[in-house]
């Protein structure tokens, strides 16, 4: 159970985090919020890690990321995984020219240091064009989404002055031209900071995820090219987060983190269902199954499978090699592991620290099989091969997408 010091805390750290004494921005209080849960799910992850590295014998700690393909710190072991999500078997990686097939040409990354959107080929992650984006932004709150084909993003940009404006980024074919302007829909109403978007496959709508001050989290669903909005709410404290279509642009999934644990996890919202209820839809797989705590999670395109980052949050003994953490792929339908895309495992450290890396999933492309993922390095992930990119700090709140 947290407490309200337990809370100050994570509000203190996630607001020296965040701060830019430079440009001397003032975070409203539900961006200090968001940033607060992120700050206290990593830090409960390494919590975590330090329980089980107790839990084992004092050579058996937890602290070193191996990805798939990668070999681990030492001499592996036959330790079985220690959770339950994570008992999935790690897929043996793809050799790179079939991982990498039909992976989006581009991807964006929204500078968070500075008003800037750099588009990057996906190959290799050079700089393909920068884009300067509107003078006086907080580039710490900005958000980025991508449409199915690649080449039609929207950024999400918030100033003080301003508030919270959509913009539409189009890409040339060759990612060297790109073109800047605002969408004509509204901005988000003050106190409103958009925690989350998404559009639909085709373009044509946009989710945001919205926390307001003195308000409950919610959704809006708005239609580009009239401006018409439609709105979800929550009757209860927290805040939708990791939006995700499915490819027909009927169903959304979004992660929601509250005060209660019944309702955290990740939600599936018909968006032609009647109603304005945000937890009125299917929760498909709760934060916490078992000995294992998703940190965040999306659907696939064709809603059959959830992709989600997962760390071991039990304390059960682990051996070096075991999987702690990772990315896994999980049924929708029965949420049982179906693989494991990227393990994190059991290691020796040198200097006895222990630590169990929470990942990051800023984005899904549309056929499911590539993802954008920062977790120890940014990159991509291709049907488990795991390749590291530029552009993004990593273990860091990463607004990426393609």
């Amino acid at each position: 159970m947290l407490t309200d010091d337990d809370l100050r805390r994570d509000l203190t750290a996630a607001f020296h985090e965040q701060a830019d004494p430079i440009a001397r921005t003032v975070f409203q209080p539900a961006a200090l919020f968001r940033q607060a849960v992120r700050h206290r799910r990593r830090r409960a992850a390494a919590r975590a890690g330090s329980v089980v590295a107790a839990a084992a014998a004092v050579a058996a700690i937890v602290s070193l990321v191996t990805f798939p393909g990668r070999p681990p710190a030492g001499p592996a072991t036959t330790a079985g995984p220690a959770g339950v999500l994570l008992a999935a078997a790690v897929t043996t990686a793809p050799p790179a020219s079939t991982a990498a097939r039909g992976m989006p040409p581009f991807y964006v990354v929204a500078d968070h240091n500075r008003p800037a959107a750099v588009v990057r080929t996906s190959a290799t992650g050079q700089p393909a064009r920068t884009v300067a984006l509107p003078s006086g932004i907080d580039p710490k709150l900005t958000q980025v989404t991508a449409a199915a084909d690649g080449r039609t993003f929207v950024l999400a940009l918030f100033s003080l002055s301003r508030g919270t404006q959509f913009y539409e980024l189009q890409v040339s074919a060759s990612g060297q031209g790109a073109r800047l302007t605002r969408l004509a829909i509204p901005p988000l109403a003050a106190g409103e900071v958009a925690d989350a978007i998404a559009l639909t496959p085709d373009g044509t709508r946009l989710a945001v995820a919205i926390q307001a001050v003195g308000r409950r989290g919610q959704i809006e669903v708005i239609t580009l090219a009239s401006g018409a909005v439609r709105r979800w709410t929550a009757t209860r404290g927290g805040m939708p987060q990791d939006l995700s279509w499915d490819a027909a642009g009927r169903r959304l999934a979004f992660f929601w983190t509250g005060a209660e644990a019944s309702t955290d996890g990740l939600w599936l919202l018909e968006i032609r269902a009647p109603g304005t209820g945000l937890l009125s839809g299917q929760r498909l797989l709760p934060q916490t199954v078992g000995s294992d705590e998703v940190q965040s999670a999306l659907i696939t395109p064709d809603a059959h499978t959830i992709i989600a980052s997962v760390t071991y949050n039990g304390t059960a003994q682990v051996s070096q090699g075991t999987v702690v953490g990772g990315i896994v792929a999980i049924s929708a339908q029965t949420r049982r592991p179906l693989h494991t895309l990227l393990a994190e495992r059991g290691a020796h450290s040198s200097d006895a620290g222990s630590y169990i890396t929470t990942c990051l999933l800023p984005s899904i492309d549309r056929t499911g099989d590539h993802l954008l993922v920062s977790c120890d390095q940014f990159g991509r992930l291709d049907r488990g091969r795991f390749t590291p990119l530029p552009g993004a700090t990593p273990q860091t709140a990463v607004a990426a997408a393609w």
